[in-house]
C-alpha cells in the first residue's frame, strides 16, 4: 500500500466549528474597541500644517518692509522746489496733476502732509497748504489753480530755455516769463514773490483781463513770424561790441535800423529770441535776445532798440570816432550820458550807465521834447514843435 495514504481519515467537523468560533471572536472582540485613532490623525495634520504656515509667514516677513517702513501718503518723496513739468494735448501738468484734477488725485500724488486754509482774496472753495511749498485751490472740488512757492532758479531757467512750446515774457518789475496754450488757455507763469523774491511757479487758467489779452496778442504776433518762414543768414552775435554805422542819418546796429520789420531784424540778427513785452514802452512786442538786446515794434515797424552791458572801452572809442552830431549831457555828477543824433531822420542813440550794476546800456529810438532842454541842442529844429 502506498505510504501517502492515510491508514485512518479523521473527523474534521469540530477542528473546524472551533476554528470558526475563534475567528468569530475576535471579530467581535475589535468591534468593541473604541475607536479614537482618527482624531490623533487630525490632530497631527493640523499641527504640521500651522508649523508649515509660520515658517512661510516668517520667510515672507524678511522679505517685505514692515507697515513702519512702507512709505505713507505723509511721507512720499516730493521736492517741491523742481516740479516736473510736462504738456499733453495742450494741457499742462505740474508732477503728474492739472487743472481739473479732483482732490482726491492731488493727495494720492502729494500725500496727506497738508493743511487746509481760506484766503480772503480768493475765490477757491478749499485750498491744500503743503507746509508752505505748495498750494492747490479747488472750486466745485475741481483744481483751479497751483502755485509752488519756491522753485529752484537753475531748474526754473532751464525749464523755461528747453520748453519748445509757446512763451514769453512780461519785462516789467519782475520780469515775468510764462507757458501759454492758446488751445485750452491754461497759463504757466514764473515769477519772484514781492516779499522774499522767492521764484514761484504758477498753474492757472489766463486771467481774462491781462493775461489772455497780452497772451493772445503775442500769440498772433508770434504766428506771423513763424508763417514768413525767415532763413537767419547770421547767428553770431556780439552785442556788447554792436557794429555801429551810419547811412544817409539813419543809425545802424549789425544792419539794423529803426523801421525794419520783425522778419529783417532775426534774417540779420538770428532766431534764438524770445517774444514779449514791456510794460509802459508803448510797443506791440518785443524780440528779446538772450536779455542782452531788445527790439522793440508798433505796427509791425520797429520802434526802439535796447542794448545792455555794451564793453564800455569798445563803446569809448566808437563815439570818440564818430564825426557826426554828438555831445555828452552830465545829468548827474556820477554819470555822463552820451548823445548821437540825426538830424535828418530825427533817431537818436543814447548811452548811461544810470542803470543797475552802473552797466552801460544804448538806446536808440525816437527822442522826446526833453531832448531840447540840453544847451548843445539849441538851434537844432525841434520836430514837436513844428507845425
Amino acid at each position: 500500500m502506498d505510504k501517502f495514504i492515510p491508514t485512518e481519515v479523521k473527523d474534521l467537523t469540530e477542528s473546524k466549528k472551533r476554528v470558526m468560533r475563534n475567528v468569530l471572536n475576535e471579530v467581535q472582540n475589535r468591534s468593541k474597541k473604541p475607536k479614537h485613532n482618527w482624531r490623533y490623525v487630525v490632530i497631527a495634520a493640523v499641527v504640521t500644517m500651522s508649523a508649515m504656515f509660520f515658517v512661510l509667514s516668517e520667510v515672507l516677513t524678511e522679505n517685505e518692509p514692515s507697515v513702519a517702513e512702507q512709505p505713507s501718503p505723509t511721507e512720499l518723496d516730493i521736492d517741491f522746489s523742481k516740479p516736473e513739468f510736462s504738456e499733453e494735448q495742450g494741457l499742462f501738468y505740474l508732477d503728474g496733476v492739472t487743472l481739473g484734477d479732483s482732490k482726491s488725485k492731488v493727495i494720492e500724488v502729494f500725500g496727506e502732509n497738508f493743511t487746509i486754509v481760506q484766503e480772503d482774496d480768493s475765490e477757491a472753495d478749499v485750498i491744500l497748504d503743503y507746509e508752505g511749498l505748495a498750494k492747490f485751490s479747488f472750486i466745485e472740488d475741481k483744481l483751479d489753480s497751483i502755485v509752488f512757492m519756491n522753485v529752484d532758479e537753475d531748474y526754473l531757467i532751464k525749464l523755461f530755455n528747453d520748453y519748445d512750446g509757446f512763451k514769453f515774457i512780461d519785462f516789467h518789475i519782475y520780469d515775468d516769463r510764462f507757458f501759454y496754450s492758446n488751445g485750452t488757455n491754461q497759463i504757466v507763469r514764473a515769477s519772484p514773490q514781492p516779499i522774499n523774491e522767492n521764484l514761484s511757479l504758477t498753474l492757472s487758467n489766463a486771467e481774462p483781463h491781462w493775461e489772455k489779452k497780452i497772451a493772445e496778442n503775442l500769440y498772433k504776433a508770434q504766428q506771423n513770424i513763424n508763417n514768413q518762414h525767415i532763413s537767419p543768414i547770421n547767428t553770431d552775435i556780439d552785442f556788447a561790441k554792436p557794429t555801429f554805422t551810419e547811412e544817409e542819418g539813419y543809425l545802424y546796429f549789425h544792419g539794423v535800423t529803426l523801421g525794419d520789420s520783425p522778419s529783417k531784424v532775426i534774417e540779420l540778427l538770428g532766431d534764438n529770441y524770445i517774444i514779449g513785452q514791456a510794460d509802459g514802452s508803448g510797443s506791440d512786442f518785443l524780440l528779446n535776445y538772450d536779455r542782452l538786446a531788445s527790439f522793440h515794434f508798433y505796427n509791425d515797424k520797429l520802434d526802439s532798440i535796447v542794448l545792455i552791458k555794451v564793453d564800455k572801452e569798445y563803446f569809448d572809442a566808437l563815439f570818440n570816432h564818430y564825426e557826426g552830431f554828438k555831445f555828452i549831457y552830465s545829468g548827474r555828477e556820477d554819470d555822463n550820458d552820451r548823445i548821437i543824433y540825426s538830424e535828418e531822420t530825427y533817431q537818436v542813440m543814447k548811452a548811461t550807465t544810470q542803470t543797475p550794476n552802473k552797466e552801460l546800456y544804448l538806446y536808440i529810438g525816437y527822442p522826446g521834447p526833453e531832448l531840447w532842454d540840453n544847451p548843445e541842442m539849441k538851434g537844432i529844429p525841434n520836430p514837436w514843435e513844428q507845425p
